[in-house]
């Protein structure tokens, strides 16, 4: 019976084990803007004014991105195929948006080897294999090489497809820069805020905050970064 009691007594301390605890919400869902033409703003960022608040999405009407960071609005807009401006506002709106308005980030140690989007994706995955609910992803400092995307549909456009809604869309590389990703990962959220082919949605903002956009590709190495994940 001790020995039974014992067994019961060491279950129940696993299950108090500090465990990932989110409060990631989502409003609107990306399928109804890549295929229903939903572009209406449906949310406004200065609703979400805490210094713990993260989120992204498109703006409305799918005329540049938006990050918000530490409780603060920015975003970015295509100006040509070499160019796009970045600024910081009081709110924005957007068609849909992921975020989290009391984050509370925890660095933990990550292999060290270089990593590329998808094995950022795929390491979440496997280092929370047991976890069912969305993750804030956060990794500062260094990145070797970064490809981000702002859309920039034409005024009155209408959109009934990906491709549509990606008419405009301008992609920018870069090497060496420093700054900040910030990403949401979820299992269950295909076509909600990830692509339906991904895990994994990020933004990025550099330390300047002179380059920002959603994360099409990345490449950097463990020992230049701080990883964070939500807790």
């Amino acid at each position: 019976m001790k020995n039974y009691l014992l067994v019961l007594f060491i279950l129940f301390l696993a299950s108090c084990q500090e465990r990932p605890k989110t409060s990631v919400k989502v409003t609107g869902q990306m399928r109804n803007v890549m295929w229903l033409g939903d572009l209406e703003g449906k949310i406004a960022t200065d609703s979400l004014n805490s210094t713990t608040a993260y989120g992204l999405g498109p703006i409305e009407y799918l005329k540049g991105e938006i990050l918000l960071f530490e409780g603060q609005t920015f975003f970015s807009k295509v100006i040509d195929s070499l160019h796009h401006k970045v600024e910081q506002t009081t709110s924005s709106r957007a068609p849909f948006f992921v975020y989290s308005t009391a984050s509370d980030l925890k660095e933990i140690n990550i292999p060290q080897k270089v990593f590329t989007l998808k094995s950022t994706e795929n390491l979440i995955d496997s280092l929370y294999s047991d976890y069912e609910n969305p993750l804030l992803i956060r990794i500062d400092g260094l990145f070797d090489a970064i490809t981000v995307h702002s859309v920039d549909l034409a005024e009155g456009s209408t959109v009934s497809s990906p491709d549509q809604a990606h008419e405009g869309l301008t992609k920018y590389d870069y090497k060496n820069i420093s700054g900040s990703l910030i990403g949401f990962f979820s299992r269950k959220h295909k076509a909600v805020f990830t692509h339906h082919d991904s895990f994994f949605h990020a933004h990025f903002i550099s330390d300047d905050r002179d380059i920002l956009g959603h994360v099409d590709a990345i490449d950097f190495n463990s020992t230049e970064v701080t990883f964070k994940v939500s807790k």
